[in-house]
């Protein structure tokens, strides 16, 4: 589970801001809130939700979360880093690098108890093209104290022993490139650590994943595919089942309806049972394996009814055997009487100026009651468009 992560100079957000996800100790005991993996003092929500006018930041955090994990894990087989890290948009920023820093708990190796971890990223926009690693480290915290596993200066490298690179002349090192991840890198030589590290998942963003991508995701996995149809019969009223073929033409979905004698085919369906389609599997993985699962606009084409059911997906606790979290962005005002203060994240942009992040539970003497809804509608919580 994510525990805080520090954003500087990325898109929207200029200033280092640090956003701690831990739940205060005097927030009620429930489901939505987990104990921590590694300290049973710490509380962390299973499902965080950012709210605020469009263009005010939301997508910001979403996208610093899903860019440092997906960079650490995955950057090896890109080009470059391309779009995906940019700086604020002012003179004053432009040639400063993007700094992310992300506190999450994981396990060394197969064998070890869990410990809080720190992943640590500095792009540089020198290069508008290709993007540079000025600085990344990851460390651990077994005892409660920090201990360096890696740092990299630009292309100068230190790895602890328990990295199990300590020669200065490991052909390993040779293999990482200034736009590349060390644990990427690592992990593709299977180094054994990285190997773990690796499998550190965070699942989906609004715009990266495509209908052909997901189509050939419930073709291989057949579990998956059950479990959609499980919950399909069950949330939609009618609907019997998804079935994925491949035709001359590639993959393609249809779906069985009661009561009807030939299929519907899935550009035929109305909006919110392909929206359904496209985002179950990331939150089966997460839940599969105690990962994260990111959403952009999760709002979009969804019923408000079916949205709380998905979050309590994550707050059962036997559903939720991992320690998976959900956490996405929203426009619809209902969700937040669906959660509690210390799950609500605001973002503003004032106009001119960049982004920031406050929680609800920041804001003095607030009380869930009569409706968090009503008080966000009449603008005593901020973070509202103001229009004229």
């Amino acid at each position: 589970m994510i525990y805080n992560i520090t954003i500087e100079n990325f898109f929207s957000i200029a200033d280092s801001q640090r956003i701690s996800f831990s739940v205060p100790g005097n927030a009620p005991e429930l489901p939505c809130f987990k104990a921590s993996s590694i300290d049973k003092n710490i509380r962390l929500p299973s499902v965080i939700g950012f709210f605020g006018p469009n263009a005010s930041g939301k997508t910001t955090v979403l996208r610093a979360i899903f860019s440092a994990v997906i960079f650490a894990c995955k950057s090896f087989e890109w080009e470059h880093a391309g779009q995906m890290f940019q700086s604020y948009r002012q003179k004053d920023w432009l040639d400063k690098p993007t700094k992310i820093i992300i506190d999450f708990d994981n396990k060394l190796n197969n064998k070890a108890e869990s410990a809080m971890f720190r992943y640590e990223l500095h792009i540089s926009h020198k290069n508008l093209q290709t993007k540079k690693v000025l600085y990344e480290a990851l460390s651990y915290a077994p005892k409660g104290k920090y201990r360096s596993l890696f740092e990299r200066k630009g292309q100068e490298f230190y790895f602890s022993n328990e990295f199990g690179i300590s020669k200065k002349d490991d052909p390993r090192k040779e293999s990482i490139r200034p736009n590349a991840s060390v644990i990427s890198t690592l992990t593709k030589l299977n180094h054994y650590i990285n190997q773990q590290m690796g499998a550190m998942q965070i699942h989906g963003f609004h715009g990266f994943e495509t209908t052909s991508q997901w189509l050939e995701l419930y073709y291989r996995d057949k579990k998956c595919l059950e479990h959609l149809n499980k919950e399909l019969r069950r949330l939609n009223i009618g609907l019997e089942a998804m079935f994925v073929e491949k035709s001359g033409l590639g993959l393609f979905a249809k779906f069985k309806h009661m009561g009807l004698d030939d299929f519907i085919f899935f550009q035929e369906e109305s909006a919110g049972t392909p929206r359904f389609v496209e985002i179950f599997p990331r939150l089966h993985y997460a839940l599969e394996t105690g990962s994260i699962a990111v959403f952009d606009e999760i709002d979009t084409d969804l019923h408000p009814l079916l949205l709380p059911e998905l979050f309590r997906w994550f707050n059962d606790p036997e559903r939720n055997r991992y320690g998976a979290q959900l956490l996405f962005a929203a426009h619809n005002p209902t969700l937040l009487d669906e959660l509690e203060k210390g799950q609500i994240f605001f973002t503003e942009k004032p106009s001119g100026q960049a982004s920031y992040v406050y929680g609800a539970r920041d804001i003095k003497g607030l009380r869930r009651e009569p409706s968090l809804m009503k008080k966000y509608l009449s603008g005593e919580l901020g973070a509202i468009p103001h229009i004229g």
